[in-house]
């Protein structure tokens, strides 16, 4: 009885964890990274004038619309700044602009910091992401 009670908690626990497929994100190609676009849509939405430096981006995505961003920032001040969403922004494919949801980020001088910002769930892929410095 307890050799079949055994085996029967090993089975359900070997089951591998399957997520669900439209959720799992993946990284997208930035052919867009280092090209400068002419979009006119939009135009009028521009980031806020920071001494943000945007270093490096990747952007990801999943089956379901989600769209986000792991970037590297560096504070270009000499001193201490605070940062928000309004110091980026995304060119979507439809050259539509969109910036990305709520955070905030302090950094000290010259910091350099990597983190995940989110745009939520949209139809047209991220091609480029600005900053303004």
């Amino acid at each position: 009885m307890n050799k079949w009670l055994l085996l029967a908690l090993m089975s359900t626990s070997a089951q591998a964890y399957e997520p669900d497929r439209d959720q799992v994100l993946r990284f997208e190609p930035s052919p867009f990274q280092n090209v400068e676009l002419n979009c006119q849509r939009d135009k009028d939405v521009v980031p806020r004038r920071s001494d943000l430096l945007l270093d490096h981006y990747a952007l990801l995505a999943s089956d379901n619309g989600e769209r986000m961003a792991t970037i590297t920032v560096t504070n270009g001040a000499g001193g201490q700044r605070m940062f928000n969403q309004e110091h980026l922004v995304a060119i979507m494919a439809d050259c539509s602009r969109i910036y990305p949801l709520s955070f905030e980020l302090t950094l000290g001088a010259g910091q350099q910091e990597t983190f995940q910002i989110y745009f939520g769930r949209r139809a047209q892929p991220v091609l480029q992401l600005i900053s303004n410095n």
